[in-house]
């Protein structure tokens, strides 16, 4: 029995993948680094904002120190805070299903995204009290496909939310993710996955039990009880 859902939060939450992309690509090129939609997505797209400069600017033979890749992302954070400035795209459907399981099950995102980024979202979709806990790229040593965010949002509800006499084991909390690196995250901590198809297509995102292209019409109790 599922009793709590973990989301990642870009491309599950929020549909902004491609905006993250253009961003990197916008302040890497500020610096002499190209960066295209084919290497974005096939290598750095699961990876948080360090981790992905870091990265890139290796890859295009600039290796930089800690330092730079703190100052870019500051600077990409401020480009994003103007870019959410409007409206907020999220995933169709996203709002109605997390209130829903907010009623009946623990809720948490685990996400590469830094938390101010997290935080504001969530507060204007109005949904951030329906979350028991954020997990974000300041909390952990490292990123997905490492299992460490899913199980630190596990060992988190066990301590702060969940009675000793019920704590969580890994079967009982479903993931929701949107790429590879997500999925073999959430195999490695074995936690259940659903997968959507916002940033990648089906084919590209084995692992996952269901598929999904967002949440429009989707009941949760019915994908729930798939894994009774």
């Amino acid at each position: 029995m599922i009793r709590a859902v973990f989301f990642d939060f870009n491309g599950v939450i929020v549909d902004d993948e491609p905006v993250h992309f253009r961003l990197f690509q916008e302040v890497l090129k500020e610096q002499g680094v190209e960066l295209s939609r084919e290497n974005y997505y096939s290598k750095y797209l699961g990876m948080d904002d360090e981790d992905c400069f870091r990265s890139a600017a290796r890859d295009a033979g600039h290796p930089v120190d800690d330092e730079k890749v703190a100052e870019w992302i500051q600077k990409k954070a401020a480009y994003y805070q103007q870019e959410m400035s409007g409206s907020i795209p999220l995933v169709p459907g996203a709002s109605e299903f997390i209130k829903s399981l907010a009623k009946t099950h623990y809720l948490a995102v685990v996400s590469g995204a830094i938390r101010p980024e997290i935080e504001a979202i969530l507060i204007r979709a109005g949904v951030r009290d329906c979350f028991n806990l954020v997990i974000a790229a300041e909390d952990v040593g490292q990123g997905k496909p490492n299992p460490e965010g899913y199980e630190k949002a596990m060992l988190q509800l066990n301590r702060d939310a969940v009675a000793s006499s019920e704590m969580l084991l890994p079967q009982e909390c479903l993931v929701i993710e949107d790429s590879i690196w997500g999925i073999q995250a959430a195999q490695a901590a074995d936690m259940p996955c659903i997968a959507l198809t916002t940033s990648f297509p089906e084919a590209e995102l084995p692992g996952a039990k269901m598929y999904f292209k967002d949440f429009s019409k989707l009941d949760p109790q019915q994908i729930l009880e798939a894994f009774l």
